[in-house]
């Protein structure tokens, strides 16, 4: 019989768990609807760096033993390029684009030239004995050989239970519209809207999940795909379970986070695909993959949101294959949205109990995903009463809010779970406003349009890793914050509009500036402002109302375009300058602006360049008849009344309609 976690040999006290459905006997106060907890005790006031000694529990659980003699084999085509014809003891695995999966019986996996052939259950690094080692920072957690059983059945794990509900010290809870704000929208929130004023498809939004129970409290979810999950045993995967209840007590943290991401795009088409609970099982990040595959495969998920991780997973190599065909296949070739939080420190299960480090194993740290941290409403890495909660490390790729909010009727969220519902919302609204953005394209544009913000609230004061990790490097980046904190509306701007782009990604930085970003946002006004600006003169002016019908086109070529980039970011470098410190009365104090004009002129005679090496997609004929009109335009129009035109739309108090 296995030993507790306190008492089996070579655990540190200071890590151990108490055995699943023990309550912890803290005396701290619990909060439903989190999945994080909140140990003081484990949290020692160190500074571990970039250093991880990981511990986990290698042997085998009693979920695993039916999987023990089966493999995930890749099998590679003949030398026509067509498929083989495989066993019949394989059984299809779910995958996504042309690489096909198969599970096999451990004797016949070597019956065709493979790709990869892939225990399901392997041997795992996570413990101290000869051969198998912590897991460090760059360290497979798997070892790629078959887990062989030892010789006494009765050190098997018990099936692993659901997780205790978040743990940790009474503290606010912020409102819905205190979130939105955070994130740049406006509350009560509005339906997404496509670049060119017409309405799109609902955004499918699938939500991976391991408790998904209470789903009829969303307002959009299709209950088709609750049934995508096999309900029957044996070799089908996820693993066999029922479809989850409509009702229950309280619901399940999938629903939760499925809300989070309707409170940010209220017109999605929602998801749920179940997990079994099993993160310290062998076989979960199968489990993972299946899921995946039947959400982007065969239910056809845009966006995809994984609120839970663990640092135990590992990435196989079939999971790694269909992360792989998510990103080539997903959403018709242009890369389904994979975006998933960054996990809790404890889940390191560290030997000293204090790393924060998100390891390059990790499923979040895989490169077809967006992983997302956890911030404060005033920016600063997330803390509850300075104990940091989450990992970091250079995978983290944007962060969000994670303050304690609860969704009336459904439940509460917190910490990096909620944060990455709020940037897959956003997600949802930039393919909403426009469709055709690839993986890449989407990747960039919330990256650009990140807020950069303090990285610690008070780097000087007490607390993990305070003083440490708050530098930003040359490409904009910072372990604990990623990018930036997410800007729902800014993003969807930029996606529009190459010029809202410009003057959305050429912003100031705020991470040197303690103040709320909310009273700093000069460049968003001025994006709206644009965007106003031409919906009004569409009416009356054919050359906007075309450019209104062709600026989706241009926002893909801009992004590709490095020279068409540096062209529109000196315009809104110099136009926020003149807002900010030139003189009060431009354009009216009667001097030349000339030069000016030549840089309008310049950014268009880049476009019409590039439009040689245009995308297929890009409409170059009628571009090119809008650019010509518009030059001339410009090269007969005075520059006063250039430098009027743009000085009303970066809202200059001295501006004038014309």
């Amino acid at each position: 019989m296995a030993l507790p976690p306190r008492e089996r040999a070579g655990a540190d006290s200071r890590t151990a768990c108490p055995p699943p459905r023990q309550p912890r006997r803290n005396g701290h106060r619990i909060f439903f609807g989190g999945r994080m907890s909140l140990r003081v005790q484990a949290y020692p006031r160190q500074h571990r760096g970039y250093h991880l000694l990981r511990q986990l529990d290698v042997a085998l659980s009693a979920d695993d033993l039916p999987y023990q003699d089966f493999s995930i084999v890749s099998p590679l085509p003949g030398a026509d390029g067509r498929p083989l014809p495989v066993p019949v003891s394989w059984v299809p695995f779910p995958s996504v684009g042309k690489e096909r999966l198969y599970v096999s019986p451990s004797i016949d996996e070597g019956a065709l030239p493979a790709r990869f052939i892939q225990p399901l259950v392997c041997r795992r690094r996570g413990h101290p004995a000869p051969g198998v080692g912590y897991i460090g920072v760059d360290s497979h957690v798997s070892m790629g050989e078959r887990y062989v059983l030892q010789p006494a059945p009765k050190e098997l794990l018990p099936p692993t239970s659901p997780e205790q509900p978040e743990i940790g010290l009474p503290r606010p809870r912020i409102s819905i519209d205190t979130l939105l704000r955070a994130i740049g929208l406006s509350s009560p929130n509005s339906p997404a809207v496509g670049w060119d004023g017409h309405p799109r498809a609902p955004v499918r939004v699938a939500v991976i999940d391991t408790d998904c129970g209470g789903w009829g409290v969303l307002r959009g979810l299709d209950e088709s795909a609750l049934h995508l999950t096999p309900a029957q045993q044996g070799l089908r995967f996820p693993r066999g379970q029922q479809p989850p209840e409509p009702v229950q007590p309280m619901a399940g943290h999938g629903v939760v986070m499925a809300a989070a991401v309707e409170a940010v795009a209220m017109d999605v088409r929602l998801g749920l695909f179940e997990v079994p609970f099993a993160h310290a099982s062998h076989v979960h990040g199968t489990d993972l993959a299946a899921a995946l595959a039947r959400a982007v495969g065969d239910w056809g998920a845009d966006i995809v949101l994984i609120a839970m991780t663990h640092a135990g997973w590992g990435v196989p190599a079939h999971l790694r294959a269909i992360l792989r065909g998510c990103a080539r296949s997903g959403r018709g070739g242009r890369g389904a949205i994979i975006v998933c939080c960054t996990g809790r420190i404890d889940q390191n299960r560290d030997l000293h109990g204090d790393s924060t480090v998100l390891a390059a194993d990790d499923f979040n740290a895989q490169p077809w995903v967006i992983p997302v941290a956890a911030c404060g409403l005033r920016g600063g890495w997330y803390r509850v009463h300075r104990h940091p909660l989450g990992r970091l490390g250079p995978s983290v790729e944007l962060c969000a809010p994670g303050e304690l909010v609860t969704f009336p009727d459904v439940g509460a969220a917190d910490d990096s779970s909620l944060a990455a519902a709020l940037v897959a919302g956003t997600a949802a609204r930039m393919v909403a406003t426009h469709p055709d953005l690839s993986l890449v394209e989407v990747r960039q544009l919330l990256r650009a349009t990140a807020l950069k913000l303090p990285s610690e609230d008070e780097p000087a004061a007490p607390g993990l890793e305070a003083d440490r990790f708050n530098e930003w490097d040359g490409a904009g980046h910072n372990f604990k914050l990623g990018h930036g904190r997410v800007d729902a509306q800014g993003a969807c701007l930029a996606a529009a509009d190459p010029v809202c782009y410009a003057l959305l990604a050429s912003r100031r930085s705020l991470s040197d500036q303690p103040m709320n970003p909310s009273t700093a946002g000069m460049e968003l006004e001025a994006a709206r402002g644009w965007e106003s600006l031409l919906r009004n003169l569409a009416p009356r002016s054919d050359l906007a109302q075309r450019y209104l019908a062709l600026r989706g086109h241009l926002v893909p070529l801009v992004l590709r375009t490095p020279a068409l980039q540096d062209a529109l970011f000196w315009i809104a470098r110099h136009l926020r300058a003149l807002r900010l410190y030139g003189p009060p009365a431009w354009p009216e104090d009667g001097t030349d602006h000339g030069a000016l004009g030549d840089r309008c002129l310049h950014v268009l005679e880049v476009l019409g360049d590039s439009l040689e090496q245009a995308p297929a997609e890009v409409p170059v004929r009628e571009v090119s008849r809008w650019l010509y009109e518009l030059v001339r335009l410009l090269e007969a129009m005075p520059s006063q009344t250039v430098a009027r035109f743009l000085a009303k739309v970066c809202a200059f108090p001295s501006a004038t309609p014309s």
